[in-house]
């Protein structure tokens, strides 16, 4: 958590303080773990909310940690759906015709920015791109469509210190998702590591970032 942090601030978003004191697991997540807790790029607002209620996150939380899409890339595979064999009609037409050019059919490599206006800037451009209809994902765009999220959005557009404030509550609350207690888990020596496994940090991290990648 603390090096997302790092990284949020460098681009330009919110510097927050992260409870301390929560312990670590004895082991890394899958990446079929992994995949079973995030919804697909592919979900809509109903399936968002319903997936993230039962971790006690609400439709603010939704659309606030949504927002961390403000950065980032994503294959081509991750929203081709959305242009073929026919195009989203929530999709604006010119965006469309932009991503098919980025991406042909059936092309698995290419990648493409997830926030148009701002790439390389953690800020509140995400939500504008929503409301002109250029969200990437159907998980993003649809936050616009849906009548439950459509106003939360719309003030995260126009008030990014409002965003700042919110992401930062929210990620917090996620931070306190299924904490170990007692002698569960062990106080890491070094964050990104087991302390059994100290010889092999770099092997570790390597791992951890090729699973982020497979992600994207």
């Amino acid at each position: 958590m603390n090096d997302l942090v790092m990284v949020t601030i460098k681009v330009g978003g919110p510097d927050y303080d992260i409870p301390l004191g929560r312990r670590d697991g004895l082991t890394f997540a899958t990446r079929n773990a992994t995949l079973a807790n995030l919804p697909a790029p592919s979900s809509n607002t109903s399936t968002l909310l319903t997936s993230l209620a039962t971790k006690n996150l609400n439709a603010t939380d939704v659309v606030a940690l949504s927002g961390g899409h403000t950065i980032g890339i994503s294959h081509c595979t991750s929203f081709e759906d959305r242009l073929y064999p026919t195009q989203d009609p929530t999709m604006d037409k010119t965006f469309a015709s932009d991503l098919k050019g980025t991406c042909p059919t059936s092309n698995y490599t290419n990648t493409t920015v997830l926030d148009i206006r701002s790439p390389d800037r953690f800020d509140n451009k995400y939500y504008v791109d929503l409301m002109n209809r250029q969200g990437l994902f159907t998980s993003d765009q649809d936050l616009y469509t849906d009548t439950r999220t459509r106003d939360i959005v719309k003030s995260f557009a126009v008030n990014q210190s409002l965003f700042f404030e919110k992401f930062v509550f929210s990620m917090i609350k996620m931070g306190q998702l299924s904490v170990l207690t007692g002698t569960q888990g062990e106080v890491r020596a070094n964050c990104s590591v087991r302390n059994s496994d100290n010889t092999y940090l770099v092997t570790v991290v390597e791992e951890d970032l090729e699973t982020l990648s497979e992600l994207r």
